[in-house]
């Protein structure tokens, strides 16, 4: 990240085991392996979801190399990313990766917008997480935002964060009306795909939110 300039990072469910002992190691050994690029590691924030990590956010990717997943949602190439975000308005940009072993889950990515896969050899998918993290910083920070096309400017699109939360309204309406079975985990990530795919407006958000309120 660093090499690249970027230097927010964010960490959901971190060292659930003894987060104080291993996040201790973790930046010992980061001081050694990255030593100018501490100021990454010590500004980190831990969080307990994703929501949560993307508060801020725009618009949220996530990765994947497809390889044991059917995808959800729309996919995108690394190469193509760049313009995906400046088309959408969008003016920061949060970039979802999973662990090493597993990758992200089909309930992570049900959080994104959309899926950026890197290309490689089908007999190789997979990158390891720490060369997927660098060429992936490597691509957007070069190509940086893409101009929009010409015409109106587009409106910022809603946070991820409040996608989220809306769509757990609109559960809690629906269980209030006797359709409890919304609110179970499979319906939540169907309720957050259909708002992601709507591509709502921050405003419109704001006011489908105060609607659900009332």
């Amino acid at each position: 990240m660093a090499n690249f300039g970027l230097k927010d990072l964010a960490l959901v469910g971190a060292f659930a085991s003894d987060r104080g002992e291993a996040e201790k190691t973790w930046k010992a050994e980061a001081s050694v392996s990255a030593i100018k690029a501490m100021d990454v590691i010590e500004s980190s924030r831990l969080h307990a979801s994703i929501p949560e990590a993307a508060a801020g956010c725009d618009l949220l990717l996530g990765t994947s190399s497809l390889h044991y997943l059917n995808p959800e949602r729309d996919v995108l190439l690394l190469r193509d990313a760049a313009r995906y975000c400046g088309e959408r308005g969008a003016a920061r940009l949060g970039l979802l990766f999973g662990g090493e072993k597993t990758g992200l889950t089909r309930e992570d990515l049900s959080y994104c917008s959309a899926v950026v896969n890197i290309p490689t050899l089908p007999s190789q998918p997979s990158m390891n997480l720490g060369q997927a993290v660098a060429v992936a910083c490597y691509e957007l920070a070069g190509r940086g935002r893409a101009e929009p096309r010409a015409g109106r400017k587009p409106a910022p699109p809603a946070p991820p964060e409040e996608i989220a939360r809306a769509a757990e309204l609109i559960a809690a309406r629906l269980a209030a009306g006797g359709q409890g079975h919304w609110t179970g985990r499979a319906q939540l990530r169907e309720l957050r795909q259909g708002l992601l795919d709507a591509r709502l407006t921050k405003g419109a958000m704001t006011a489908l939110r105060l609607l659900l309120k009332t």
